[in-house]
């Protein structure tokens, strides 16, 4: 982000907090959020903490292990996880129940920049270039991670799960997709597509055919034991709001639909 920029959301963000938030809070933010919001958190922290002087801590992790950590524990102040895993926190009293609905996000394909761009329109194309690949990354389906079991059972609907396995790279994050398909480990790899969007050393192919895609809700909620809930709460609503809609966008999210 060029320094006019960031500037400039750093005053529209002084507007919108100024009472809201002291000048220096006493204890940074931290996040606990799965992979899929990596991206757009990053882009967001910097002007936060230029117009609010509250620190932000970002730990990324797949699904599995954002719930695992909350239960045993961890301190965390603001939770980003699919909707399904933040329901079941605030249920078992890790989060608090007020859920903020981010977006929607899709599954897309990586490849290598300068390869042919696959045919990505229906199910038989893809059914093509998943047996056309000489490898194939995606999230390891015992490891935890939201895409993963979606792909085993979608590889059977297809009759490829034998051909699939033989040459697959199984990942914990879509971030070892991104990387395995950067370093050539992979030819294709699969997983959010946020998680690939404007990633290095890899190109965004497009999104899975709409008749095999997953479309999953992702939300957020403060942590229950938070020990800077007002803090975490105008960074989630800095999130959702405006700015952080039009960032969330272009890293690939449908946005208020």
């Amino acid at each position: 982000m060029s320094r006019p920029k960031t500037f400039l959301l750093a005053a529209i963000l002084t507007a919108c907090l100024g009472t809201q938030l002291p000048a220096s809070a006493e204890a940074p933010v931290r996040v606990l959020a799965t992979g899929v919001f990596a991206t757009t958190l990053q882009s967001l922290a910097q002007p936060f903490e230029t117009a609010s002087g509250t620190q932000i801590q970002i730990s990324i992790a797949n699904a599995g292990e954002v719930a695992s950590r909350m239960l045993a524990g961890e301190g965390a102040d603001l939770v980003m996880s699919s909707s399904a895993g933040v329901k079941a926190l605030a249920k078992q009293g890790a989060l608090v129940s007020d859920e903020v609905v981010i977006g929607r996000m899709r599954l897309g394909v990586a490849i290598q920049p300068g390869a042919p761009m696959p045919d990505l329109t229906s199910t038989e194309t893809f059914r093509t270039l998943l047996l056309s690949a000489s490898t194939v990354a995606y999230i390891d389906p015992n490891g935890g991670g939201t895409s993963g079991p979606f792909f085993e059972k979608m590889f059977a609907s297809l009759g490829v799960a034998d051909a699939v396995h033989a040459k697959a790279v199984l990942c914990k994050t879509g971030s070892e997709i991104v990387s395995a398909v950067a370093s050539g480990q992979a030819a294709i790899g699969m997983t959010q597509s946020s998680e690939i969007i404007g990633a290095n050393g890899v190109a965004f192919a497009g999104h899975l055919p709409d008749a095999l895609n997953l479309t999953t809700v992702y939300s957020a909620a403060i942590a229950t034991r938070s020990t800077n809930p007002k803090a975490a709460s105008a960074f989630l609503e800095f999130v959702a709001g405006p700015i952080g809609s039009e960032h969330l966008r272009r890293a690939g999210w449908d946005i208020g639909r």
